[in-house]
């Protein structure tokens, strides 16, 4: 295991064979066990460096999935894993890792275990089976006690003052044991709506109790009164783990390790100021699987959090004084002291990153003072006065900032605005900072600049509250600043091609570029920061884009409908390409090759496409009979093959997708119909035969601008390795293939073309021609109650009793094709009969009195 330092932050150690699922730190964190399906890995957090990481394999097909060591004194040294129905009690003496029992009871998974807080042999388990067991390692032949609850139990946790009182987790619920009362519960707390994934009793207090779940919550219980939550933790994403921290009033939180979402960080909370997290550990690649705390020496007052992660690295992180103050905890002034100085000695890179950005602050922010800026405690702090009263904030950093986490805003004594507003400001100041942070961008200026604009905002209008949530503000009262210096200045011109056959252009009114030629302003700015002189001179409201280009004036103040004008302009410009709206609705792919050649040969000639008579005549000539040779097909013809695929490439390159699209559709129905008559010594034997030659070529994804065209393997074949050919091969078929993909494209995008063209007949047309089938559909789908078997059915028969799943309400008889239902009381039928009903009534025609067209706009907000 490779050891690797990463400033003060957190040390790293990467084991990438070692594909461990749980971790485990002993009651002294001096050792961290690892445990997975091939091996069981103990490393000495003391010396990292040092001494090797130790590793035992084991021999098991089922993964480990929990593992915790004895908190107690007296058995220190045992371990104990879970692996699917068995728990394995390991125990760790003089460098050897041996197992000293194995418990056996459980039928099904097991999904939880706890040793107890106090008595060194007692230790609970929980699986499937519904069972929760109670074992004394003294005698492990059976469990001591067994508890029944019905449903299957994902959590077990003793309570970690009064040693009697276990909690287990059921789905949404969970119930309270008392081992002394017999087996069933002695209380039941319905905590969620969905499955509850972890469970923590507090350090500090009895009767208080936290539960994490699916619902994206924490909820707090007192056990005393628990018919509702003390309060509520919301986060953005399913919750996984949620854990006291040894110091103050913190929680640390971890997301469900299944959904792979890409949030890989661990959140700490205050549980007393729930609105956000007060610190954010970022450092791991992947999902984090299992958390712990340990402290260095026992009269240390630095706690250190141990984190492993999907991404097989085992992470350190020290919490100093500063992160535990966030959460309540206050430790003596002098160690806290000392601890600072020692932070600034061996943070100096974070020390300079803090200072630069002080240093270019700007202080000269209207209505704005800087009261003090604190390097070493990473604090600044700020008094803004206003008609509204005044506003003191101090900003706290952490030491991670700005690499992800954002500082903390406190309004402090001092202020005199009220508490609403100075909610709102806080929200505002947050989000803004974390949209910075995200970035690895600071974010003391911006939020600034934010809570000022914010206070002349409310001032302006206090009644609108939605104003106070427009941090759009931000950026347009930030414009010419020296973080602009390298964005470039936005267009204020330009074209682009749109849709089919249309031009887009866009730019400034003529009247404008006349007044900037008078101006001497001939050219666009070249960076955002040219606003930042221009900002200098304006006094009045702030600085945007608009606000540069039209300046008000007396005119356009008394009348603001007659000021400057920006204009869009579309253009069609259909002359200019060669793809023709006229010719896609009227070429046609049906019938005989040789037929539809001539057809559509006289439509291009109807229109003057001289060049399309001329393809469309070698087409008809390569396409005909051979008088040669009977039995030969035009694809083995010395020309035809090459010939073909020359007018396909032609017409490609000239940018003429309807043409080289057409050509492919006949083309591979030529050769389909002509694989008919290939003689057996010619033919090609496929393990499905039958379709498009092309199904014998792995397709590629093709993406076109704006509109993604997935081509999904073909189900009749995978791969040029699937040909097999008994005993002749010809090299054209073999030359044709390298070409397929780009045939598909051409398909495709001529496809989306005709359905731009609104033509969707003729699209179907083309993509029957395809050689994949089409792109499965992902969106809502609505599925009807079989009404002889009552089955959900997705189409119009039912998949179990296989007759017809829905009747017209109107005419009563079955529905084979196009259907309409009321989301609210389910009646539908016909479309044609239900048009024909609401446009003379309101009401549902089966009587059930449901407002039907009126419901339905509602559920869709329509």
């Amino acid at each position: 295991m490779a050891a690797r330092w990463n400033s003060e932050f957190y040390v790293a150690m990467e084991q990438r064979d070692l594909q461990a699922s749980a971790m485990a730190v002993n009651n002294s964190g001096n050792f961290v066990l690892l445990a997975g399906r091939r091996c069981i890995a103990i490393k000495n957090l003391d010396d990292i460096d040092g001494e090797p990481l130790k590793k035992f394999p084991r021999q098991s097909k089922y993964e480990v999935g929990s593992a915790e060591w004895n908190p107690t004194e007296h058995n220190r040294e045992l371990c104990v894993i879970s692996s699917n129905q068995r728990l394995e009690v390991l125990c760790w003496s003089k460098g050897e890792l041996t197992q000293s029992h194995s418990l056996r009871a459980h039928t099904r998974v097991i999904t939880g275990l706890n040793w107890h807080r106090s008595d060194p042999n007692i230790l609970a388990s929980c699986s499937v089976d519904t069972f929760i067991y109670i074992w004394d390692i003294r005698d492990s032949r059976r469990p001591s006690i067994s508890l029944s609850a019905i449903a299957e139990a994902t959590q077990v946790r003793w309570n970690t003052m009064n040693s009697n009182i276990l909690a287990t987790a059921h789905d949404g619920d969970v119930k309270l044991w008392d081992r002394r009362k017999g087996t069933a519960p002695v209380q039941y707390i319905s905590a969620h709506l969905s499955k509850i994934h972890g469970l923590d009793w507090s350090p500090r207090s009895e009767t208080y109790l936290a539960t994490s779940g699916q619902d994206c919550t924490v909820k707090f219980f007192d056990t005393t009164n628990a018919r509702r939550a003390e309060s509520v933790l919301t986060t953005n994403a399913p919750v996984w783990r949620a854990r006291f921290t040894p110091f103050g009033n913190g929680l640390v939180t971890v997301v469900v390790p299944q959904l792979r979402r890409g949030e890989n960080g661990l959140l700490l909370w205050n549980t007393d100021n729930r609105g956000s997290p007060v610190h954010t550990f970022v450092g791991h690649r992947d999902v984090v699987l299992d958390f712990d705390w340990r402290k260095r020496l026992p009269n240390d007052v630095d706690f250190e959090l141990i984190t492993w992660s999907k991404d097989q690295t085992l992470l350190i992180w020290k919490i100093d004084p500063f992160v535990q103050k966030l959460c309540g905890h206050r430790p003596e002034e002098n160690a806290e002291e000392d601890l600072m100085e020692e932070l600034v000695k061996t943070s100096s890179p974070k020390i300079q990153l803090l200072q630069q950005e002080f240093s270019l602050l700007n202080v000269h922010i209207p209505n704005m003072e800087v009261v003090k800026m604190d390097v070493t405690r990473r604090t600044c702090t700020v008094k803004v006065d206003s008609s509204l009263g005044i506003v003191c904030l101090q900003v706290i950093f952490p030491n991670a900032y700005p690499h992800g986490v954002p500082p903390t805003f406190q309004i402090v004594q001092g202020s005199t605005i009220d508490a609403h507003l100075a909610s709102q400001l806080t929200q505002t100041l947050n989000h803004v900072a974390q949209q910075r942070v995200i970035k690895n961008r600071t974010c003391l200026e911006p939020c600034l600049r934010q809570l000022v604009a914010t206070i002349e905002q409310y001032q302006s209008d206090p009644t609108d509250s939605k104003k106070q949530f427009d941090v759009n503000y931000t950026e347009s009262s930030n414009l010419g600043t020296y973080n602009d210096t390298y964005i470039p200045f936005p267009r204020t011109s330009g074209a682009k091609f749109c849709s089919a056959n249309i031009l887009v252009c866009f730019g400034r009114s003529i009247n404008i570029r006349k007044a900037a030629i008078n101006k001497g302003e001939t050219a666009t700015p070249r960076a955002l920061s040219a606003l930042g002189n221009y900002g200098s001179k304006r006094s009045n409201g702030p600085v945007t884009i608009s606000s540069y280009y039209y300046q008000k004036s007396r005119r356009t103040q008394q009348n603001p409908y007659k000021g400057p004008k920006a204009y869009v302009l579309v253009y069609d410009v259909s002359p200019l390409f060669y793809v023709n709206r006229f010719l896609a609705d009227n070429y046609i792919l049906a019938g005989d090759v040789v037929a539809i050649c001539r057809y559509n040969k006289s439509i291009a000639s109807s229109i003057g496409r001289v060049d399309l008579v001329q393809a469309w005549t070698l087409a008809e000539l390569v396409s005909g009979p051979q008088q040669a040779e009977e039995d030969m097909c035009w694809t083995y013809h010395p020309f035809g093959n090459e010939l073909m695929q020359s007018l396909i490439s032609h017409y490609a390159n000239q940018s003429d997708v309807q043409t080289a699209a057409m050509l492919c559709c006949i083309f591979g129905k030529e050769n389909e119909t002509n694989s008919k008559k290939i003689t057996t010594k010619q033919r090609l034997i496929h393990p499905e035969s039958g379709g498009s030659p092309y199904h014998t070529i792995p397709v590629a994804d093709i993406i076109t601008e704006g509109i993604g065209f997935p081509l999904i393997k073909s189900t009749r074949s995978s791969s040029l390795e699937n040909l097999r050919l008994h005993e002749l091969q010809h090299p054209s078929i073999v030359d044709k293939d390298q070409n397929v993909n780009l045939y598909e494209y051409y398909k495709l995008s001529y496809a989306e073309l005709l359905h731009r063209w609104k033509l969707l007949y003729n699209r179907v047309e083309v993509l029957k021609y395809m050689s994949t089938p089409s792109e499965t559909y992902r969106g809502l789908e609505f599925l009807t109650d079989c009404q002889n078997c009552q089955k959900p059915s997705k189409y119009c028969t039912c998949d179990n009793c296989k007759k017809l799943s829905l009747n017209c309400i109107i005419c009563h008889t079955s529905v084979r094709g196009s259907a309409n239902c009321c989301l609210m009381c389910g009646h539908g039928g016909h479309t044609a009969h239900m048009q024909q009903w609401f446009v003379k009534n309101k009401m549902c025609p089966s009587g059930c009195g449901c407002r039907c067209l009126a419901e339905t706009a509602e559920v869709f907000k329509l």
